[in-house]
């Protein structure tokens, strides 16, 4: 359930947030040593050099396996400004993304989030055929992107979920709750004591004390190398976003998102990206 799993993975989260929880986390095997940075695969990032060298920029492997942000979002701009020249390759991508889970899993990821945002109609069905495979059921343990985009399609694009969907699977119990939580989202400001409490909040709290949404979407970044403080940032904007000024700045922090021990992060990210489009 999506709010059963967000408390869980609040209690998970890192043991400063939450007093009296590490034990049960450890004893779970819930909490994971350290967190882990989701990286491009070195033939990736072969691929993408190779590619820059040679005539005008794929802007399409470009955003889906560079590591730098500033070339991410010119590829985004170039991608978003003529977005039907990308849709057969975003098609083949959410085709592979199964495979890709397992071979390039962050180019899988920033296939999916870039879906998102040109919302072709043809991307849903690709998407519904992989919510029964194992590899995706299994990284939709927590928040996930193909449950995310969905969840953007069904209210943002005009999409409806089919009929015959297999309610049994938690990937589509996922995406119904995910769809109908947005109607109860307020785009009332919050606090970060809403989402998380702890010892170390209070810290950041103070430290992004009149932080404006640009500034901590800076710090939820990946050029930012703490990966606490881009997990407390990320949950800050979650109570702050109010507008779409920043929506691309947002899903370039999805694009970019880590690996912690419940998804924390991802989540975080989704919620502001909620925020966002309404």
């Amino acid at each position: 359930m999506l709010r059963l799993k967000r408390r869980l993975a609040l209690s998970c989260l890192v043991p400063l947030l939450t007093v009296g929880v590490l034990a049960d986390c450890a004893t779970a095997g819930a909490v994971e040593p350290a967190l882990k940075a989701s990286v491009p695969t070195l033939s990736a990032q072969v691929q993408a050099s190779s590619q820059s060298k040679s005539g005008p920029a794929d802007h399409y492997a470009v955003l889906l396996h560079s590591q730098s942000l500033a070339k991410q979002r010119e590829a985004l701009r170039e991608i978003l400004d003529n977005p039907q020249k990308f849709v057969p390759r975003i098609q083949r991508s959410l085709r592979d993304y199964p495979r890709l889970l397992r071979t390039d899993p962050t180019a899988a990821k920033r296939a999916v989030y870039l879906s998102a945002l040109v919302r072709d109609r043809s991307f849903p069905p690709i998407f519904v055929k992989s919510l029964a495979v194992p590899d995706v059921v299994d990284e939709c343990e927590y928040a996930c992107p193909v449950v995310f985009a969905l969840t953007i399609f069904a209210r943002f694009a005009g999409w409806k979920l089919p009929a015959d969907l297999n309610s049994k699977l938690t990937t589509v119990e996922d995406l119904k709750e995910g769809i109908a939580y947005i109607s109860h989202i307020s785009l009332k400001v919050g606090s970060i004591e809403d989402v998380v409490q702890g010892p170390e909040v209070e810290k950041y709290r103070e430290e992004f004390k009149g932080k404006t949404e640009e500034q901590l979407i800076q710090l939820a970044g990946p050029t930012t190398s703490s990966q606490e403080t881009r997990m407390f940032a990320a949950i800050r904007l979650e109570t702050l976003v109010s507008g779409s000024k920043n929506r691309i700045s947002l899903y370039l922090l999805a694009l970019n998102d880590f690996e912690d021990a419940s998804g924390e992060y991802r989540n975080a990210v989704y919620q502001s990206i909620y925020r966002a489009e309404l």
